[in-house]
C-alpha cells in the first residue's frame, strides 16, 4: 500500500474554501433529477401509449445503457487529463437538446435518439449520463477525503429528493390530460428537463474546478527510470515505485468492476421496467405510481443520509454489505404478493435499503486511487455495472412479454445476494483516511476515529 508521501498528490489533501462550489453541484444534481424522476414513472407508459411493445421498450433502454457505458470510460479518462467541468457541462447541453427534440416530436426515431442521448426513463438519480464519473471526480477534488462518505451520501440523497418531487409531478398528469389529451399529456415533462438543464449549465459554469495536476513521481530506487508502458497515457516513463502503485490501484479497480457487473445485471432486470411491470400486473397508472415512487425516493434519500453517518462509524464496506443483503429478502417477496399496496410497500423498503448505499459505494470508489485517476476509477465503476445493467431491460422485456412476471425478480435476487457476499469479502478492511487513498483498518486506528 502506498504511503501518503509516495502516493498522495497535493490535490488529495484536505480541501477547504469550496463549500459553495459543492453546494452548487448538489443543487445541479437535485434539479437534474426532477425530470428524471418524472420520466422514470411515465416514459415507458408514454411509449406504450404510442404503441410500443414491451420488448421494444426494453431494447431501447438496453441500447441507452450500452451507449452510456461505452462513453463513460473515455470521458472519465480524458477528463482526468483535461479537466472534468467541460465534459459535465457538455453532457448537460446534450440532455437539453434531446429534451427539446422529444418535446417537438413523438416520431419513433426522434424519441429513440432522444432517449439514447438523454437517458430518459432509466432513473439516473441525478447522474449526468456518461459524464457522471467526471462529475463524481469533480466533487472529490473539492472535499476533504475524510468527508467523502457523508458528502457523497448527502449528494445521493438530494438526487433521490429530486426524483421524489419528479414522481409527484408525474402523478399530477391527469390534471392537465383534459387540456393535453393522449400522448400530449406527457410532453410537459420534457419541457421540465429543458428548463432545469439550462439552469444547471449556468450554475456549473460558475463552479470552481482544480486544474488537472499529474501526480508527483516518487524518487526512483534505481538510478534510471524503467521504460514501462503507462496503462492510460503512454507518453512518459514511469519509475519503479509509480509502476507498483499503479498495479495496486488497477487490481482494486478490476476487482470492483468484476463485482459490479453482477450487481449491474441484477438491477437491470428489475429497475428500468419497474413502472411498466406495475402497470402490466396491477393496472397502475401515473396517478397511482407517482405517489409510490415519490415515497420510495424520499425513503431512499433518508436511508442514504443515514448510510453516510453509519459508514463513518462502522466503515463503508460493512454498511454496504449489511443493508444490501437484507434488501435481497424484500426483492424475493415483491413479485409474489397479490396486491398493489403490498408490492409497493415492499418496493419502498427494498429501494431504501438497496439504493441508499449509492453514496457510500461512490465514496469507496474514489478512494481506491489517487486524484489524477479518480475519473478513470469512477468510469470503470460506472461501465462495469452499466454494460450488464443495459442488458437487463432487454431480457426482462422479453420475459414480461412472454408472461413471466416473477422470473426477473428471482434471478435479480440471486445476483444481488452474490454481489453483497463478494463485496464484503474483497473490500473488507479498506477505508479512506486523511493521509492515504485506501488503508486497511487496524485495531489501533478504528474507522470511526479516522473519519471523524
Amino acid at each position: 500500500m502506498a504511503t501518503a508521501k509516495d502516493a498522495t498528490p497535493a490535490m488529495d489533501r484536505p480541501v477547504t474554501g469550496h463549500r459553495a462550489d459543492v453546494r452548487r453541484l448538489q443543487i445541479v444534481k437535485t434539479l437534474r433529477s426532477l425530470g428524471q424522476g418524472a420520466l422514470f414513472v411515465t416514459f415507458a407508459l408514454y411509449l406504450d401509449e404510442l404503441g410500443w411493445q414491451a420488448s421494444s421498450i426494453g431494447l431501447l433502454f438496453s441500447a441507452g445503457g450500452f451507449l452510456n457505458a461505452a462513453l463513460s470510460l473515455p470521458v472519465g479518462m480524458v477528463s482526468d487529463r483535461w479537466g472534468r467541468k467541460r465534459f459535465v457541462i457538455a453532457n448537460e447541453a446534450v440532455i437539453v437538446l434531446a429534451a427539446v427534440a422529444a418535446t417537438l416530436s413523438s416520431h419513433p426515431a426522434v424519441l429513440a435518439a432522444a432517449s439514447l442521448l438523454g437517458a430518459f426513463g432509466r432513473g439516473q438519480v441525478g447522474m449526468v449520463g456518461p459524464a457522471g464519473p467526471a462529475e463524481q471526480a469533480w466533487i472529490a477534488e473539492l472535499i476533504d477525503p475524510r468527508e467523502r462518505g457523508r458528502v457523497y451520501s448527502n449528494n445521493a440523497a438530494l438526487g433521490f429528493l429530486g426524483m421524489a418531487i419528479g414522481s409527484v409531478l408525474a402523478g399530477l398528469l391527469p390534471l392537465w390530460s383534459g387540456v393535453l389529451p393522449g400522448e400530449l399529456a406527457y410532453r410537459p415533462f420534457f419541457v421540465l428537463i429543458v428548463m432545469t438543464g439550462i439552469i444547471n449549465i449556468i450554475l456549473m459554469s460558475r463552479t470552481y474546478e482544480n486544474k488537472p495536476v499529474a501526480a508527483a513521481p516518487a524518487k526512483p530506487r534505481a538510478p534510471r527510470p524503467l521504460k514501462a508502458r503507462n496503462v492510460l497515457w503512454p507518453t512518459r516513463a514511469l519509475d519503479e515505485r509509480e509502476i507498483q502503485v499503479r498495479r495496486e490501484e488497477n487490481l482494486r479497480i478490476l476487482k470492483l468492476g468484476a463485482i459490479n457487473s453482477i450487481n449491474g445485471l441484477g438491477i437491470g432486470l428489475t429497475a428500468p421496467l419497474l413502472s411498466y411491470w406495475f402497470y402490466i400486473k396491477f393496472g397502475a397508472g401515473p396517478e397511482a405510481l407517482g405517489p409510490v415512487f415519490a415515497i420510495t425516493y424520499l425513503a431512499t434519500g433518508a436511508a442514504s443520509v443515514i448510510s453516510g453517518r453509519v459508514a463513518e462509524r462502522i466503515g463503508l464496506v460493512r454498511s454496504v454489505v449489511s443493508v444490501r443483503l437484507l434488501a435481497v429478502l424484500f426483492l424475493l417477496l415483491l413479485p409474489i404478493v397479490p396486491y398493489f399496496w403490498m408490492a409497493s410497500t415492499l418496493h419502498i423498503v427494498r429501494s431504501a435499503l438497496n439504493r441508499g448505499t449509492i453514496g457510500t459505494r461512490q465514496a469507496l470508489t474514489v478512494s481506491l486511487v489517487r486524484d489524477e485517476r479518480r475519473g478513470f476509477a469512477s468510469a470503470i465503476n460506472s461501465i462495469s455495472g452499466s454494460f450488464p445493467n443495459a442488458l437487463g431491460p432487454l431480457i426482462a422485456g422479453v420475459m414480461i412479454e412472454a408472461g413471466h412476471l416473477t422470473l426477473p425478480f428471482l434471478v435479480a435476487a440471486a445476483m444481488q445476494f452474490l454481489y453483497g457476499v463478494l463485496f464484503g469479502r474483497v473490500f473488507s478492511g479498506m477505508e479512506p483516511t486523511a493521509k492515504e487513498s485506501v488503508a486497511p483498518k487496524t485495531k489501533s486506528r478504528p474507522a470511526s476515529r479516522a473519519s471523524s
